[in-house]
């Protein structure tokens, strides 16, 4: 039983590899398709960065306004009304444009909205302003408010400066549904992506979602792209459902279910198949009154088994039953079967399920023992005992008592007709002379 156990626990290891493996080839191959979709989704991003500088850079009208600025005359705006003027009616999607002289509020247009406003200094306004001069290149900022403009805008500033002196600033306020439709982030929602566009403060120290797809998706391990304006922007996209859909996961774990499925099944046929084919292997070389091997199947198998593994440690057995056929005298056939189906069990309970064993002769048994590292003189004296069998005939007490001699591969013979021919001789040798 004991042997049954330890083949149980062997075949329960083997099924955990097995499932250790199939989960590892599970996520190798789950890897393999988020490793392709970064990088489709990295493809994507550097079209779409490329796009949004562009983007961008054509609608930045704050620098095209500031050549209107005379350097030389710093105090004539004839030009940079007329343009501004020109701006708003020919673009809807503008809310004003300003100048400021130096840090003051010089010019606003429309001023009968924002001139109210004018003489305002850049240090009473968003620090987007004052940042502009001190970094000395254009900003935007957005969504945002500067002045009392109904609607989010996004300001688009522009410094200037004669050589290192500063000028002042040309502010262009714009529309936020416009800049942002402007972007092209719709376009990564028809390709299948959810995506947000993030900002960080100037310090650093907040972050203000501008636009999201969806607010509810975790864009943690998205692709992300970070640019500067100069405060820092972020876009995040992610393919719409995840690197791998709920429905995707759910069909890759099913389909190497059935893999699995197959390949145990498969691997537990031939399992099958193999120990069929040795029963039958078996039941050519069997006894069929004993149910132990003949002669020739003992020798066959014990070759087999040192053929394979010449290092094995293995004891062969002489037993015989003395008082036998006194013991068996006029006993009825089913009785005497059920002795001999005792002594089948007795070399299963006592020995390695590896155990090889024939018998002789009515009261003779040659059994092989295979062991590893246990000493066999324990199986065999508990075998020994099991087999002190007693019976009453003619109100007499009848007692088998068992003789053997044991020889040892390959000290006695390093073949099974070699061992067989020693064990006859050392058991006549102890007993019969």
């Amino acid at each position: 039983m004991k042997f049954r156990k330890k083949q149980s626990l062997l075949f329960g290891i083997i099924a955990l590899v097995f499932l250790g493996v199939m989960l590892q080839m599970v996520r190798v191959v789950k890897d393999k398709i988020v490793a392709g979709r970064v990088a489709e989704a990295k493809t994507v991003e550097i079209g779409f960065r490329r796009g949004l500088a562009e983007t961008f850079g054509n609608m930045n009208e704050a620098i095209k306004l500031s050549y209107a600025i005379d350097l030389d005359n710093t105090g004539d705006l004839g030009l940079l009304k007329k343009t501004s003027q020109r701006l708003l009616e020919e673009n809807e999607h503008i809310v004003y444009t300003a100048y400021f002289k130096e840090d003051t509020l010089e010019y606003i247009y429309p001023a009968e909205s924002f001139g109210s406003f004018i003489g305002k200094n850049m240090s009473d306004l968003a620090y987007s302003i004052t940042l502009a001069k001190v970094v000395k290149t254009p900003v935007v900022e957005g969504p945002t408010h500067l002045f009392d403009e109904d609607s989010d805008i996004f300001l688009f500033i522009q410094p200037i400066y004669m050589g290192t002196d500063y000028v002042g600033e040309v502010v262009v306020a714009m529309d936020s549904g416009y800049v942002l439709s402007s972007l092209g982030l719709d376009e990564l929602e028809e390709g299948k992506y959810d995506y947000e566009l993030w900002r960080v403060d100037f310090l650093g120290q907040s972050k203000t979602v501008i636009s999201t797809s969806d607010s509810s998706v975790d864009f943690s391990d998205a692709v992300k792209h970070e640019f500067s304006l100069p405060a820092t922007w972020n876009i995040s996209i992610l393919p719409k459902g995840g690197w791998i859909t709920s429905t995707e996961n759910t069909l890759i774990y099913l389909a190497f279910l059935i893999f699995s499925l197959s390949i145990w099944a498969i691997g537990v046929l031939l399992f099958r198949t193999y120990h069929l084919q040795r029963k039958l292997q078996i039941a050519r070389h069997t006894n069929a009154d004993s149910g132990l091997l003949t002669m020739d199947g003992f020798c066959f198998f014990v070759n087999k088994r040192l053929l394979k593994n010449p290092d094995t440690n293995l004891s062969v057995l002489n037993v015989q039953l003395g008082n036998f056929r006194k013991f068996t005298k006029n006993m009825e056939r089913e009785e005497l079967a059920k002795y001999l189906a005792m002594f089948r069990q007795s070399l299963i309970d006592c020995f390695p399920e590896e155990t090889i064993a024939t018998r002789v002769s009515d009261d003779s048994y040659l059994i092989a023992v295979f062991t590893s590292n246990q000493n066999p003189e324990y199986l065999i004296e508990d075998f020994l005992l099991r087999l002190h069998w007693k019976r009453r005939i003619d109100n007499n007490k009848l007692f088998i008592s068992p003789r053997y001699c044991t020889v040892r591969y390959p000290e006695d013979g390093r073949d099974a007709p070699a061992l067989v021919k020693e064990a006859s001789r050392q058991f006549e040798e102890k007993f019969i002379k």
